[in-house]
């Protein structure tokens, strides 16, 4: 029966191609095997399949790992402004403007201004001497008028100083959210690699394997990639040693063969 299976149902077994008598032989392709490592084996590489390490390759590397999660996130702009205006200094009515507060004036992208608001939140760092600064603020107002002139909006900080450590002419860093929060597949930075062919990230499948993935990152914001495209929640990716495996995968694609690390 099994030899009756086998004629009647070739393809289960392999591919048909004709021999030299011009009848049908089947033709059995096997899919390349996967290595079986111990934890001394060499790193190899298969393309397609990616790189198989062992566990004293892995400890030798330093391979950490962490799994994409999601996250409530928006990208950061981070500016340079200058304080124009001390927070002991009077103000009229007409300006708007309050005493007990700093004011500072910076030159901004046009597409950069279309997506900040006035009122939005502000973090306003400053360095005195040896130490920095914090303070809280908020955008006061977004002029647009200069955008035809100089492609540039003027954005102006009001920044809360009861302690009166602003001055007129110092300059200020400040971060804000660029664009509306929301819920993106994030990694660390330090599992994207940026190379000239573009970005990628390793996945770890388990069991010393690891595979080299494009990725389509959306932004970084304090140390978190949020991906577009190319990582789904859940999987686990290299956060350390991402590079050294890439060079080994040059390493050993190059040498045509299996290499001790």
């Amino acid at each position: 029966m099994a030899w009756l299976t086998f004629f009647f149902y070739p393809s289960l077994y392999g591919q048909v191609t004709e021999n030299s008598t011009g009848t049908s032989a089947p033709e059995i392709v096997f899919e390349e095997s996967l290595p079986r490592l111990d934890p001394s084996s060499p790193p190899q590489f298969i393309p397609g399949k990616g790189l198989f390490l062992g566990e004293i390759t892995e400890k030798e590397m330093g391979i950490q790992i962490e799994a994409a999660v999601e996250k409530e996130i928006a990208p950061l702009y981070f500016g340079e402004s200058q304080v124009y205006r001390a927070s002991w200094e009077k103000t009229s009515e007409q300006s708007g403007q309050k005493e007990g507060f700093a004011y500072s004036t910076s030159f901004i992208d046009a597409k950069d201004s279309e997506k900040l608001n006035v009122g939005q939140r502000v973090l306003v760092k400053s360095k005195q001497g040896n130490s920095e600064a914090t303070y809280e603020g908020k955008i006061f107002f977004i002029d647009k008028e200069l955008i035809p002139v100089i492609g540039k909006a003027e954005l102006i900080l009001q920044i809360a100083d009861p302690k009166q450590s602003l001055q007129a002419g110092d300059w200020i860093n400040f971060e804000t959210s660029l664009g509306l929060v929301a819920t993106w597949v994030t990694v660390p930075e330090s599992a994207v690699l940026y190379t000239a062919s573009g970005c990628f990230s390793y996945l770890f499948l388990g069991h010393g394997r690891y595979l080299r993935k494009p990725v389509e990152v959306a932004f970084v914001s304090q140390g978190i990639a949020a991906i577009k495209k190319g990582i789904e929640k859940g999987q686990k990716v290299v956060t350390h040693g991402a590079k050294q495996l890439w060079l080994l995968e040059l390493s050993l694609s190059q040498s045509g063969g299996p290499s001790t690390y």
